[in-house]
């Protein structure tokens, strides 16, 4: 009665998604979502479409991406209860237990990756808050609330202003100690030079020797009311007569940073009063430099912060190896302006898969023993050697040019090594304490987000290939067939399918035993790689069926590569010795071919008329390959 199962199917699962999502996803997770799975297998029952039962992978893997593993293990449980009625049937036993185990398999698989990667995005992300709410931080004002980037630039653009503030704060003292001129002097090589006045430019030559040099020297104020010898001895000579000079040295701490002179050209201008004032305006200068100091060092470090959270974002958007390594390579250069490489691990060896300097060859795999780099890899701890100037061996397991610094930071996820990322510099020293800091937490994020991509690759891989031959199974194979003939309605190419099927391979398993028909299937699906073209699509059909795409491929073409297939595996022998003490044994392939759009039109069209040309291949003599165009009249 389908009308009324599935309208209580359909009441079911709109009870329990209300139930659900009013509740915000807290309450009925399983049930709601085996509402889902059971109207589909509802559909499969009452339209017979068996082979429609492999939407349970994709509905699994979408669970795992928005539910937990409390959720999408208990769900693949109740989804193989679904199927208990096939799997006591004989015929399809095996298969459906294939089935079942596959899809717990998957459903574990992907809960895991999904749930590692949420948490080594959420802790990686906690480190970038932490450092960059650390290196940011402002203290409180009366301003206006703005926007977090907004503040730092006002921030920054004010500490650009640093040559008017002083300019200002001279003029202050000018008029405060009611001076001709004042100016601020800082040291030069072995001399000093002018760094700024009140005075117009070039009223100013600094002679480099006098009263100002003495008190660099000394680190000691110095005031004369009365100056009557020759003017240069003060340390720079200007247009008006100075009869009173005030050389106070700037200090921070027990830094000299510099000088500052008052002037005038009457006798005794300066008072005690009036020069304590200027020691006062001589302590806030001290600041502004200071702050003039820094501000290379807190602009380059809030840059290296946003660079960071960029660059990190890119390295969890992608799960792709050569995406995330490029991506590593470039945010890292944008940290540190060098050279950078990547080496992902190949069994024992480095496969080099990018880098941003030229090297020597084409070589792109590595043993990296007798290198420096390979240090790293032994003590698996990051490496940085400032100078290595006096290093005499190799460094690189290629020529790349003078290397005089580098920082080699093994990636290590789990206690495992996936990778290993290297920067270089043709100058000594090229890195600080917080750029390491930057790059180890970015190196962090590329191991976890490698990770995350080679699991990815193995669920991806377990719900696209068939788990014994490894060829592309059913589902892949309907998907690319469909793929393969949009193509051919935009070019006028003709493309062919061919169907094979073992010969008496029932009398295999029967003999033998299931093992060995399970070794003959692997052995046939080698040849069958071995036999076609790369550019040939291969699947296992279903049972001892196979079948092959053939892109671009006419009738003619299509049937020399069954007939190369079928005497391939003709001519082969399967030691099943191992399984069963026999001697080795041989079998015969029946191959049906049928091209497209000479014989079919569509793709359901294509795969009858294939299946026709096979099932008369078999029923006149086997171990044959018969063409469509030939039986269709």
């Amino acid at each position: 009665m389908p009308v009324l199962w599935f309208s209580f199917s359909a009441a079911t699962a709109i009870a329990y998604s209300i139930l659900h999502f009013t509740s915000k996803r807290k309450k009925a997770t399983v049930e709601f979502l085996f509402s889902i799975a059971l109207i589909f297998a509802g559909i499969i029952t009452a339209l017979k479409l068996v082979w429609l039962k492999p939407v349970y992978f994709p509905l699994v893997i979408s669970a795992s991406v928005f539910y937990s593993w409390q959720s999408v293990v208990p769900l693949s449980f109740l989804i193989m209860l679904l199927r208990l009625k096939a799997l006591f049937r004989n015929e399809t036993f095996l298969e459906e237990i294939a089935f079942s185990a596959s899809l717990l398999l998957t459903a574990v698989i992907s809960s895991i990756i999904l749930d590692r990667f949420r948490k080594g995005k959420g802790k990686d992300y906690t480190v970038l808050k932490t450092i960059k709410h650390a290196a940011t931080a402002m203290p409180e004002t009366d301003t206006e609330s703005i926007d977090g980037n907004e503040a730092v630039s006002h921030y920054f653009s004010s500490m650009l202003k640093t040559e008017e503030e002083i300019k200002e704060l001279l003029l202050a003292i000018k008029h405060a100690v009611f001076a001709n001129s004042v100016n601020f002097f800082m040291l030069c090589q072995n001399s000093f030079m002018l760094r700024c006045s009140t005075e117009e430019k070039g009223d100013i030559i600094v002679t480099g020797k006098g009263i100002v040099a003495e008190c660099f020297k000394t680190k000691k104020a110095f005031y004369s009311g009365e100056i009557n010898e020759d003017i240069s001895e003060i340390g720079y000579i200007k247009n008006n007569k100075v009869s009173s000079i005030l050389a106070v040295p700037v200090m921070d701490g027990h830094a000299l940073t510099g000088v500052l002179t008052a002037d005038s050209s009457i006798y005794h201008a300066f008072s005690e009063p009036v020069r304590n004032t200027t020691q006062m305006f001589a302590a806030h200068l001290v600041r502004i430099i200071e702050r003039e100091r820094i501000y290379p060092k807190l602009k380059r470090d809030y840059d290296g912060l946003k660079i960071l959270n960029e660059e990190s974002s890119k390295l969890v958007s992608s799960l792709n190896l050569n995406v995330i390594a490029e991506n590593l390579c470039e945010g890292a250069e944008k940290i540190a302006s060098s050279y950078a490489l990547f080496f992902m691990v190949s069994g024992k060896q480095f496969e080099l898969i990018h880098h941003t300097r030229s090297i020597s060859g084409n070589k792109t795999v590595f043993d990296l023993k007798g290198t420096f780099i390979n240090i790293a890899v032994e003590n698996r701890q990051p490496i940085y050697m400032a100078d290595m100037k006096d290093y005499r061996a190799s460094v690189l397991p290629f020529s790349a040019g003078n290397i005089r610094s580098i920082f080699v930071i093994p990636l290590i996820y789990e206690s495992k090594l996936p990778g290993l990322f290297i920067m270089s510099s043709e100058k000594a020293d090229f890195l600080d304490t917080f750029q390491i800091e930057l790059l180890k937490v970015m190196c962090n994020q590329a191991a976890t987000s490698i990770a995350n991509a080679k699991l990815h690759t193995e669920i991806e891989k377990l719900a696209t290939t068939d788990g014994l031959t490894g060829l592309f199974n059913h589902r892949v194979f309907q998907e690319k067939l469909s793929e393969e003939l949009k193509k051919l309605s935009r070019y006028s190419e003709p493309s062919s399918l061919l169907l094979a099927d073992i010969d008496f391979f029932k009398k295999i398993n029967d003999t033998y035993g299931h093992p060995a028909g399970d070794f003959v299937l692997k052995e046939v699906s080698k040849i069958i790689r071995e036999a076609i073209r790369d550019i040939d699509i291969p699947a296992r059909y279903g049972g001892e069926e196979f079948a092959a795409i053939l892109p671009r491929t006419d009738s003619k073409g299509a049937m020399n590569i069954a007939e190369r297939l079928r005497k391939a595996v003709m001519s082969a022998s399967f030691d099943i010795g191992i399984i069963s003490p026999i001697r080795p044994i041989q079998v015969t392939l029946s191959i049906g071919v049928a091209t497209t759009p000479s014989d079919a039109k569509t793709k359901e069209e294509l795969i009858e008329k294939a299946d026709h040309a096979l099932y008369h291949a078999k029923h006149n003599g086997r171990n044959r390959s018969v063409l469509w165009s030939e039986i269709k009249n």
